[in-house]
């Protein structure tokens, strides 16, 4: 474990940091699914489509990618003789494989969440905003 890294490997913690910190929630896939569904009803098929791609295509790039927290630990948890230096996102993945097949993802995530600045604020904050749901409205 490193208490410091690479300035190749800073580099792309500023990048993970950024996607740690404004992943999608349910509550903001929701919200988008909402717009595009206004869109169809206002008759604004060019936006509901747009918004209905954005969705997709940010849903395809999970798909493709390990976890960010995970991508974050990855940078300061070296292997035996690995180069500390250098990022090599082949090596990264190998060591998220390991672990996923050997250890429990909530050491990691709380490792993550320590990296980004007031994030563990934001969360509690949109976990109770979230959870009281929006008022239903009278019709």
């Amino acid at each position: 474990m490193r208490e410091s890294i690479s300035f190749a490997r800073y580099r792309e913690l500023q990048k993970l940091i950024l996607e740690f910190s404004f992943s999608a929630t349910f509550i903001d896939i929701f919200n988008n699914v909402k717009t595009a569904w206004d869109y169809m009803n206002a008759l604004k098929f060019g936006d509901a489509a747009v918004t209905l791609h954005n969705i997709m295509a940010g849903i395809k790039k999970l798909e493709d990618k390990d976890d960010a927290a995970l991508r974050m630990c990855a940078l300061f948890m070296d292997e035996e003789g690995e180069d500390g230096t250098l990022y090599d996102e082949g090596k990264m993945k190998e060591k998220i494989d390991c672990w996923g097949r050997e250890l429990a993802v909530t050491p990691f995530f709380q490792f993550a969440a320590r990296q980004v600045p007031h994030w563990i604020n934001a969360y509690k904050k949109v976990s109770l905003d979230g959870s009281k749901g929006e008022p239903e409205k009278e019709q």
